[in-house]
């Protein structure tokens, strides 16, 4: 049976439910810009049958397009502005965790030019996703 106050009388517990409400919103709105800016750059990804999948929260894009140009996090940028960028974000964090994506049409030496760049960093963290085959 539910207690009736006085309405001058103190509240002895705070009813946190909206406040819960507002905690869940702010996190799915978070999770869906996280992931719009990762999936910026429209590419056609090579298949994989087994991939493993890296943190969000800090994680570093890299793309590259079939014509060859590369975008950190959805800007577009040159090689030597991207070592500048992958420094400093490793000064931050050494920790970083970097998702170098590359269209299946694009030359290989340019992906390989951004691998040499990431690794030259001192990143170990990284990751070369792939979409899985049509069953």
């Amino acid at each position: 049976m539910a207690k009736i106050q006085d309405e001058d009388a103190i509240y002895d517990e705070v009813n946190i439910v909206p406040m819960l409400d507002l905690a869940y919103v702010l996190i799915v709105v978070f999770i869906l810009m996280a992931t719009a800016q990762v999936s910026g750059i429209e590419l056609d990804l090579p298949q994989a049958s087994n991939r493993q999948t890296l943190e969000v929260s800090q994680t570093q894009a890299i793309s590259v397009a079939a014509s060859g140009e590369v975008y950190l996090n959805g800007a577009p940028t040159t090689v030597p502005e991207l070592d500048e960028a992958m420094r400093a974000r490793f000064a931050e964090n050494p920790e970083v965790p970097v998702v170098i994506r590359g269209d299946t049409a694009t030359d290989y030496g340019k992906v390989m030019e951004v691998l040499d760049v990431v690794k030259g960093v001192g990143i170990t963290k990284i990751g070369l996703p792939a979409e899985k085959p049509a069953a």
